[in-house]
């Protein structure tokens, strides 16, 4: 469902392109239909619904559908949309449905004993992520993380929409459809952009989506575990360098063996006791017998 959400974020910020590059449709202007009360509570209605006017002026509703897996039932649910959107618009009808992830009982169509219907089916981790980065309006980079090698061209693609000239508004939405959508290939993607961008996507209505999912806390957490991870590589250098020091001003220079053996070590408390060792050691190669036995 957060996905869906995050995909329509996207898409109202680029309806026609949207049409025109994935769907190749030859758009002019796309109006979004709103939802309708329904008959019944069975009645579904597709996730995006706009009516277009195509550049000849003809009319057509298209139907857009969001699956960021696939169920064997989606062709059956999709057919229900077509059917219920062309009784009610009564002007021609076409359905894209975009799928996230890789299945391989995904179908473009439904079939039994009276009915034989296909619609289009468009596999997003199959369009190269580098054409869209290159050609692609920049409204459509939000996409980049579910297109094929989409993980190299993040953070370009991230830059580019930070970097347009389009409205504060369109870029928060923009940047956060995009990290939620990452979340399906990896963690660290929303993470990531959250913690570049979170000046801005805090403004787009989906950022509550990246609160609920918890890759605000997330960042929190990890850059919490990075102040606290840096303090103790400081420290532990920090010790390194005075044993060293200390080594040094009373046996000369070191050998490599002997250097690289400290640099090895990790634990704090390991390199206060050797500091201590050095002081007391008569000889280097009384010293390097301790370090031996420390590291056996």
């Amino acid at each position: 469902m957060h996905y869906d959400i995050a995909s329509k974020v996207i898409l109202s910020r680029c309806k026609e392109p949207f049409l025109s590059f994935f769907c190749g449709l030859p758009v002019k202007k796309a109006f979004l239909i709103e939802e309708r009360p329904q008959e019944t509570t069975s009645l579904r209605r597709a996730d995006f619904v706009l009516k277009t006017v195509l550049e000849d002026n003809e009319e057509l509703l298209v139907l857009v559908e969001f699956f960021s897996s696939w169920k064997a039932w989606y062709p059956l649910r999709t057919l229900e949309c077509r059917c219920r959107h062309l009784l009610e618009e009564n002007i021609s009808v076409k359905t894209f449905c975009f799928l996230f992830t890789p299945s391989a009982g995904a179908q473009n169509y439904y079939r039994d004993e009276e009915v034989n219907y296909q619609f289009n089916l468009i596999k997003l981790y199959e369009i190269d992520a580098e054409m869209v980065v290159e050609k692609g309006p920049e409204c459509l980079l939000a996409f980049v993380p579910l297109l094929k090698n989409g993980e190299k061209f993040i953070d370009e693609a991230e830059k580019k929409i930070y970097q347009s000239e389009t409205s504060r508004e369109t870029r928060a939405d923009l940047l956060t459809g995009m990290a939620i959508l990452g979340g399906l290939i990896s963690p660290e993607i929303p993470l990531k952009l959250v913690q570049r961008r979170r000046d801005l996507m805090i403004e787009s209505a989906a950022y509550e989506i990246i609160k609920k999912e918890g890759f605000e806390e997330g960042l929190k957490e990890g850059l919490q575990q990075g102040i606290q991870q840096g303090i103790q590589q400081g420290i532990q250098q920090g010790l390194k360098e005075v044993l060293l020091d200390v080594l040094e001003e009373r046996f000369g220079i070191l050998p490599v063996s002997v250097i690289s053996q400290i640099n090895a070590i990790s634990s704090a408390e390991l390199l206060k006791s050797l500091s201590r060792a050095a002081v007391r050691a008569k000889s280097l190669e009384e010293f390097k017998d301790l370090l031996k036995r420390v590291n056996e």
